[in-house]
């Protein structure tokens, strides 16, 4: 059964063969000419692109978000027939769905050698990543409507079982601070550069200018990773966020 990106890819290179445009033409329409290879990327990544994209693609093709999932077999938009007045009216209608929550690229990764808390150098289980594939769109909690920038992830391993099973969703807040005590992903890099290599799922302990303190729970371990190499902390949200906000 072919996958949504496939769909979805699929359709628009349907509907750009009708109009008699290309890739190129449709990336500089719905990046307002700043990117060239959005299209492409979908292609090469099979990833789902955000919802607002998705509507500024159908927007340019003349067609529905619904034709362009495969959800519809009729690609033409409905369109009223019905005369509009000049007259203003002050009504805005229902609010706008909110977007979807996406599901990043998240995998299994080899560990990391890092120092436990007295010194000893330990293996750290880690994740891979990679923010710009998404998996699918999450429906988003009525308790975090408004809510900017949240990205969903897969748990992988054990190290944080029972609090987090592999295989479970985490829904990651970047713009919440964190505190001591809070689940967090850990964006580490390479070192040399703030490029993203993999990620560590912990909880936070404390940390400082030098160093952030980790804990895992399986195996127990308290260890600390250089700031030289994590690029963002961000939290993840648990029940009582996802309840109440």
């Amino acid at each position: 059964m072919p996958k949504p990106a496939e769909i979805l890819i699929e359709r628009i290179d349907e509907r750009l063969s009708d109009l008699g445009k290309t890739r190129y033409w449709l990336s500089k329409e719905v990046t307002d000419g700043s990117g060239t290879t959005v299209i492409r990327d979908i292609d090469r990544r099979k990833s789902m692109p955000a919802a607002d994209r998705l509507e500024r693609i159908a927007e340019a093709l003349d067609t529905t978000t619904d034709w362009l999932l495969g959800s519809s077999t009729n690609p033409a938009p409905v369109r009223s027939e019905v005369t509009v007045s000049d007259k203003r009216i002050d009504w805005r209608g229902p609010p706008m769905a909110e977007p979807g929550i996406p599901l990043v690229g998240t995998g299994d990764c080899a560990t990391i050698a890092l120092e436990d808390a007295t010194g000893r150098m330990v293996e750290i289980e880690r994740s891979s990543f990679d923010p710009d594939y998404h998996q699918r769109m999450l429906a988003r909690p009525p308790a975090l409507r408004g809510a900017r920038d949240l990205y969903a992830i897969y748990f992988h391993g054990e190290s944080m079982e029972p609090r987090f099973e592999a295989g479970e969703i985490g829904i990651v807040d970047p713009q919440r601070p964190v505190r001591a005590g809070d689940y967090v992903l850990v964006q580490l890099n390479g070192g040399d550069s703030d490029e993203v290599v993999s990620v560590l799922v912990k909880r936070l302990v404390r940390q400082n200018a030098q160093e952030i303190l980790l804990e895992q729970f399986n195996p127990p371990v308290t260890f600390a990773v250089p700031k030289s190499r994590v690029s963002r902390v961000h939290r993840i949200l648990q029940q009582t966020d996802l309840l109440f906000g």
